[in-house]
């Protein structure tokens, strides 16, 4: 259609056709929904933990526990630090594979110990580090195996056991064991709930002394470990022992003898000790005082034959013994007082024991101490240097004094 004259000529927009607006509206709405499509993949994805950078540490324990499931928590000091990531059954137990914040495992020290916890009772398990009491400076790193420690119980665990156990106990018995223990505790319930008020206080009583308990059992570990040492020996001492006890069970009959022949000296040694008893009594208080002296002297010998075989080498030096000859150095004294009675008497009075000072201890080039002991007249006895002549007979020397024999 021409537009009048002198007025702009506008084009007027063509109709779409039906076609054109279905494949809109097809595209539109598979672009909404695939949109959505990724939305609840990532929020699943986010939520599972698929976007979160994790290391993998793995649990040995002797087993998992029947409520250990995927995606458990591990904790440790009560805050979360990542999840169990996968559970294998092993012929050792069970290996679980652990997924940790790389972050967070820096508060996880290198010696850490593991339990496997419930939150309750009948809860769901999770995985607990637990801290030594001397923590590593060190933190725990990726890929680390850490051995499980301690395994929560289930009461399911338990009645699994106690069925076992009833499996094996016959009914008729459980029924006379459990009717004998009522009528054993029949009336006495004032008793037992006395028995277990005492045994609370007793409990309260020994309590402070538990540490001392633990002190005592500490020390006698050595003692343990000794006697874990000599036990061979022991049981060596207790072998030779039962052959000892079967000799003498072989030789009674001998035994017996022998004990009658004992009776028999015993009796007889009893007559002649009790006839003979004073006299021996007497005897023994008459040898007192020598032995003790010989007591007081018994150094004496050992002394003596010590020091002498000591000197004996300085002697054959002195006389020559190392040479084959001997030397001698002989010269004349003059003849000193003869004996005068009771002047010369001699007097032994010396006491005091054995003097072994410089005989069995000396020092090359010392000299002895001089020991002065009271076995003179008070004189110190000097070398004469006079001649006597016509000196008294033997015999006046000898008996001087008695009736017929003058002075000399």
């Amino acid at each position: 259609m021409a537009s009048p004259i002198g007025a702009p000529f506008v084009e007027k927009p063509r109709p779409k056709r039906p076609l054109e607006q279905g494949w809109v509206i097809r595209l539109a709405g598979a672009g909404l929904v695939l949109s959505i499509v990724a939305v609840v993949v990532i929020c699943l994805v986010s939520f599972a933990g698929g976007f979160q950078d994790t290391v993998k540490v793995i649990v040995a324990s002797p087993r998992a526990g029947l409520v250990m499931d995927k995606d458990a928590k591990v904790k440790i000091r009560g805050v979360e630090i990542g999840h169990v990531a996968a559970i294998t059954d092993t012929t050792d137990g069970a290996r679980i594979e652990l997924a940790i914040d790389p972050d967070k495992l820096k508060m996880v020290p290198a010696n850490a110990g593991v339990d496997i916890n419930s939150t309750t009772v009948f809860g769901a398990k999770y995985i607990n580090f637990t801290e030594p009491q001397s923590p590593s400076s060190d933190s725990l790193k990726a890929g680390s195996v850490v051995q499980a420690g301690a395994v929560t119980v289930e009461f399911n665990t338990l009645f699994q056991h106690l069925n076992d156990v009833l499996a094996k106990v016959e009914p008729e018995k459980l029924n006379a064991t459990l009717t004998a223990l009522g009528q054993a505790l029949e009336g006495r319930g004032d008793k037992i709930g006395q028995l277990l008020v005492d045994s609370d206080q007793f409990l309260k009583d020994i309590n402070p002394s538990l540490p001392d308990l633990q002190r005592d059992l500490q020390t006698s570990v050595g003692v343990t470990n000794l006697y874990a040492d000599v036990m061979p020996d022991l049981l060596r001492t207790t072998g030779n022992m039962t052959v000892t006890g079967g000799t003498l069970v072989d030789q009674q009959a001998n035994l017996d003898r022998v004990l009658l022949n004992l009776v028999g000296l015993a009796n007889d040694t009893g007559g002649v000790l009790k006839d003979n008893a004073q006299p021996l009594v007497t005897a023994l208080d008459l040898l007192r005082p020598t032995a003790e002296l010989l007591n007081e002297y018994n150094p004496t010998l050992y002394c003596l034959v010590v020091g002498a075989a000591d000197a004996l080498p300085v002697g054959n030096r002195i006389f020559g013994g190392d040479n084959p000859w001997v030397a001698l150095n002989a010269g004349f004294m003059p003849g000193g007082t003869p004996y005068s009675y009771p002047k010369d008497l001699p007097k032994v009075n010396a006491t005091g024991g054995s003097h072994c000072e410089g005989v069995l201890d000396r020092v090359p080039g010392s000299h002895a101490n001089y020991l002065v002991t009271d076995t003179t007249e008070g004189e110190v006895w000097v070398p004469p240097m006079s001649t006597t002549l016509n000196g008294p007979r033997v015999f006046q020397m000898l008996f001087a004094g008695l009736p017929g024999v003058p002075n000399p």
